[in-house]
């Protein structure tokens, strides 16, 4: 009796450890869900050194780091900057992506990759002159990827003043892109054919050149900025043989050539056909600094490219969505119903003339508009453009931004407006532009949706034309 007695007191106790046990498994295994890992090898010198090249490892979230050289991300490392951070560059420096990078701000905590002590001017200026203005000096070469470069992820990220002269200070960047050291650098390069590149809700302020070149890779660009993009040259978003993705819900202004452009030039063997679906973009007074003459202003399909082209906002652009003759585009496959329900707002004749650009191949789509049947001549030889009297689309169908005048007023050039500022291009509640857009087409949606390393969201076709809709989704830089 007295030995059963002691073994159920042994059971109970052992029971009780039991449970003890299995109740602090329980929460230390609901603490591994909440646990926040430590930043791989966090970077707390905020002076970054230039004894090494190379850098690795975390920007830390509140802290302020410069980068007075040229610093490399070798191959199988990464760079990644937590939200909140600032990055001043120094002496035309840049960093050179061999690994991957990820700039992951946050709207509440927007990165800065940028210059101090520059000082903007958004005001509209009369005469705008890009020479007189530093966010086209170049002030550091930007974000430049080799073609072992597996990741290149912005988001939340400002990138300002991008596009030094890649062999400055003795730098050999230029090897990198295939350009001179004399050559200006573009602002964001990516060349890998099996990477991922992503830059959404993201802005570009200032650059010389192209602002973002892809030449291979997945890609998504969604709901971004882009402001003083080119000084005398150069595209916005240039996207080359080998690059296939989605561009949408993205906002321009005062670009020098085009805004958005795809060309299946450097084909090669193993690289995908350049295929790029732009869809839902608003693009204001694009074109106007391109020094060379025929240069396009807001859309470009080119060399062998295909893509999609519906529901973007053009407005007093130098030319509307072309279609290059001289080496033509998939214009078998755009022409099949791959573009249209594009909207274009000009103040002048001049720029009604070029909604469907004169020399080039742009087949005039009935759902654009104003409709081409009210302009456009019986019969137009869309294949032997010569020109047209565009003056019933002059002044038609305004878009009704929230606040900004059209036509322009104040004795303004198109070109004399090149930043937002005071202005708000969302549209108004009577806007001609709400519900008209089409949705009945797939994004290629190529990129994985992942808080990292892909698209945090993945925007399908609005309603609205233009990158603002009126439901409060697309771009959200208000």
């Amino acid at each position: 009796m007295k030995t059963n007695l002691s073994l159920t007191i042994l059971g109970i106790a052992t029971l009780g450890l039991l449970l003890s046990g299995c109740k602090k498994m329980a929460e230390e295994t609901q603490d591994i869900y909440k646990y926040t890992p430590q930043p791989a090898e966090p970077l707390s010198d905020t002076n970054i050194p230039c004894t090494s090249t190379s850098i690795k490892g975390t920007m830390l979230t509140g802290k302020t780091y410069t980068i007075s050289c040229d610093k490399y991300v070798n191959a199988g490392d990464t760079l990644t900057i937590q939200p909140g951070v600032k990055v001043n560059f120094l002496n035309g420096a840049g960093i050179i992506v061999s690994g991957s990078f990820f700039s992951l701000g946050t709207k509440e905590q927007p990165n800065y990759l940028t210059v101090d002590g520059v000082a903007k001017n958004d005001a509209p200026t009369i005469n705008f002159k890009a020479s007189t203005d530093p966010a086209f000096d170049g002030k550091w070469k930007g974000i430049l990827g080799t073609n072992t470069s597996a990741f290149m992820i912005f988001k939340w990220t400002h990138l300002e003043y991008v596009g030094a002269a890649l062999g400055i200070n003795g730098s050999t960047a230029y090897t990198v892109l295939g350009l001179a050291s004399t050559d200006p650098s573009y602002g964001v390069y990516f060349q890998n054919p099996t990477g991922t590149f992503v830059f959404e809700d993201s802005w570009i302020y200032g650059s010389v050149d192209d602002a973002i070149r892809v030449t291979g890779g997945k890609m998504a660009i969604f709901r971004s900025t882009f402001e003083k993009c080119g000084k005398n040259g150069g595209d916005v978003l240039n996207i080359k043989s080998g690059g296939y993705g989605d561009m949408a819900f993205n906002f321009f202004i005062g670009n020098a050539t085009n805004s958005l452009k795809a060309s299946d030039k450097g084909a090669a063997p193993g690289l995908a056909q350049c295929n790029v679906r732009i869809y839902n973009n608003t693009i204001i007074n694009g074109g106007f600094r391109q020094a060379k003459t025929g240069r396009g202003g807001s859309i470009n399909f080119e060399e062998g490219a295909r893509g999609k082209a519906f529901n973007n906002l053009i407005v007093n652009c130098r030319f509307g969505l072309r279609i290059l003759s001289n080496v033509a585009a998939d214009t078998a496959y755009l022409y099949n119903g791959n573009y249209g329900y594009n909207y274009y707002w000009t103040d002048s004749l001049s720029g009604a003339n070029q909604i469907y650009p004169t020399t080039y191949i742009t087949k005039p789509q009935p759902n654009d508009f104003p409709a081409p049947s009210s302009y456009l001549p019986t019969n137009f030889n869309y294949l032997n453009n010569t020109g047209y009297d565009g003056a019933s689309a002059v002044q038609k169908g305004n878009p009704l931004f929230f606040n900004y005048p059209l036509p322009l007023t104040g004795g303004y050039r198109l070109q004399d407006i090149v930043a937002i500022g005071n202005f708000k291009f969302t549209l108004q509640p009577n806007s001609p532009c709400i519900g008209k857009a089409y949705t009945g087409f797939t994004p290629f949606q190529v990129v994985a949706t992942d808080p990292i390393y892909g698209v945090t969201d993945f925007s399908q076709p609005g309603r609205d034309m233009g990158c603002y809709q009126s439901n409060g989704t697309g771009n959200q830089h208000f």
